[in-house]
């Protein structure tokens, strides 16, 4: 049976109880955990699944202030970055291809040091509506970019 199963069976999904839809090529897991965000330890919970050797994410914070957004969508950005230890040659903020108009946008593109098996490419957004921000990323050895680009199509927010 598992030879007859696509890579990526796209499947759209609520994130939350928030406004936003996103595709998911996999059955995604959620996990609940606090993060330090702008100096505050905020729950962020996470869906995400592997396939084909690339993970798909999409996180949500919700803050007490929607003037937050900005302070905790760059540290959350910055913080992904750190956590990645890229050169900051291989840092880049061009958008996804297919990517919708999402309110306050942040772009991380980070692609891995050719060679190294141990590096990660990862391509993300991160962006807020109201008391909600969220980080939606692809991360692994390398994106497939039509896979990229119907994962960041399918981020709406209703």
């Amino acid at each position: 049976m598992s030879a007859c199963a696509p890579t990526f069976n796209w499947r759209e999904l609520p994130i939350g109880s928030t406004a936003l839809q996103a595709l998911f090529p996999c059955k995604p897991e959620t996990v609940t955990r606090p993060v330090p965000l702008a100096q505050v330890e905020r729950d962020v919970a996470m869906r995400s699944c592997d396939t084909g050797g690339v993970t798909f994410a999409v996180a949500h914070a919700a803050l007490s202030q929607p003037g937050q957004a900005p302070a905790v969508l760059s540290d959350w950005r910055a913080s992904t970055l750190s956590g990645l230890r890229a050169d900051a040659a291989t840092v880049s903020s061009d958008p996804p291809g297919g990517l919708p108009a999402l309110p306050q946008l942040l772009v991380l593109r980070v692609a891995g040091a050719p060679g190294d098996a141990q590096a990660r490419s990862l391509l993300g957004v991160w962006f807020a509506t109201g008391r909600d921000v969220f980080a939606a990323f692809v991360m692994g050895p390398a994106i497939p970019p039509e896979a990229a680009e119907t994962f960041f199509s399918g981020l709406r927010l209703r």
